[in-house]
C-alpha cells in the first residue's frame, strides 16, 4: 500500500505542475501583398480578419494531385489516387524560401531519384510554368511513365504519400 500512497502523490504533484504549464510564445508570419509580415504587428481588426480567413478553391478549377481541403478540415489534404507509385520527383523552389529546406530534405532521405528546380532562373520558372507551379516548395511526384501521380507541398503530405512506398520497399 505504501508503493500506492508515493504514486497518488507524485501524480497530484504531477497535476498541479501541469496547471502552471506555459507554451513558448510562436511568432506568426503571412504573406500579404507579395512579402512576409509578423501577425503580431497587425492592428487589433487586422488579426480577428486573419483568425476567420477560410481556404478555398474555385469551382471547376483543376487540381493537380490534390483536393483543396474540406473545410471541416483545415490545413488537411487528400490524395488524388492515380493508382501508380510515385517512382521520380520535381521539387521547385526559391532560394527565398524558408519551407523549403526541410521538404527538400525529406526527399533526399527517400529512395526515389528526383531533382531540384531553382524557379529564380529562367530554365526553373519556364519548367514552373509548364507544371503550372503556383508556390513553393511544390513536389511533383511522378509515376514510371514520367506523368504526374501527385503533388506535395509539405514534408507530413510527402510522408503521407509515400509511406506506403517506404514500407514496401522496407519488406
Amino acid at each position: 500500500m505504501d508503493a500506492r500512497k508515493v504514486k497518488e502523490a507524485r501524480l497530484a504533484e504531477l497535476k498541479t505542475q501541469l496547471l502552471s504549464v506555459e507554451g513558448t510564445p510562436t511568432e506568426v508570419y503571412t504573406r500579404i501583398v507579395g512579402y512576409y509580415r509578423s501577425v503580431r504587428n497587425w492592428n487589433a481588426g487586422k488579426r480577428e480578419e486573419f483568425g476567420k480567413r477560410m481556404e478555398f478553391s474555385f469551382p471547376g478549377a483543376e487540381t493537380r494531385g490534390f483536393e483543396a481541403p474540406a473545410p471541416s478540415e483545415p490545413g488537411r489534404t487528400r490524395r488524388v489516387d492515380t493508382g501508380k507509385p510515385a517512382q521520380s520527383w520535381l521539387l521547385f523552389t526559391r532560394r527565398s524560401c524558408h519551407n523549403c529546406p526541410p521538404v527538400r530534405d525529406y526527399l533526399a532521405t527517400t529512395a526515389l531519384e528526383g531533382h531540384v528546380v531553382d524557379v529564380d532562373a529562367d530554365e526553373g520558372i519556364e519548367l514552373a510554368r509548364a507544371y503550372d507551379i503556383m508556390a513553393t516548395p511544390t513536389a511533383v511526384l511522378m509515376d514510371a511513365d514520367g506523368e504526374e501521380c501527385a503533388r506535395a507541398y509539405t514534408t507530413g503530405q510527402l510522408k503521407a504519400i509515400l509511406a506506403p512506398v517506404r514500407e514496401s520497399a522496407a519488406v
